[in-house]
């Protein structure tokens, strides 16, 4: 999508890279979403990548039971994953709603990627 708006290959070559690393960085993977400033919460929720790994964790994580009998002492022991998934803030959509808004951005970027090709490329 970004290389149909871009006018020239270096611009899409200078821009695509600044794109996937915001994308990247808002993807919950190195930033939680309870840990995001609320001033960048619209980047989280344009981030592809978090709805990928937010229902592939939602997919992994519920109703996994975790043993704490071989935690040393002096450490913290997370007793199942609805306490992870709590933790780190990937409860605030289901399994069928990263679905859905995975398959409504491929339907956007499409149409973007195609008015873009359409009319900017002229």
């Amino acid at each position: 999508m970004i290389s149909a708006l871009c006018r020239t290959s270096e611009l899409s070559v200078t821009v695509m890279p600044m794109a996937l690393e915001v994308f990247r960085l808002f993807g919950a993977f190195f930033l939680a979403p309870a840990h995001t400033p609320k001033y960048f919460s619209w980047l989280d929720a344009i981030s592809y990548v978090k709805y990928s790994y937010v229902g592939i964790s939602l997919n992994e994580l519920q109703g996994l039971k975790l043993s704490c009998a071989d935690t040393a002492a002096n450490s913290k022991c997370i007793p199942d994953g609805e306490t992870t998934i709590q933790t780190l803030g990937l409860d605030e959509i289901d399994i069928d709603g990263c679905i859905g808004c995975l398959v409504a951005y491929i339907i956007i970027c499409r149409t973007i990627a195609y008015l873009g090709v359409r009319f900017l490329k002229q």
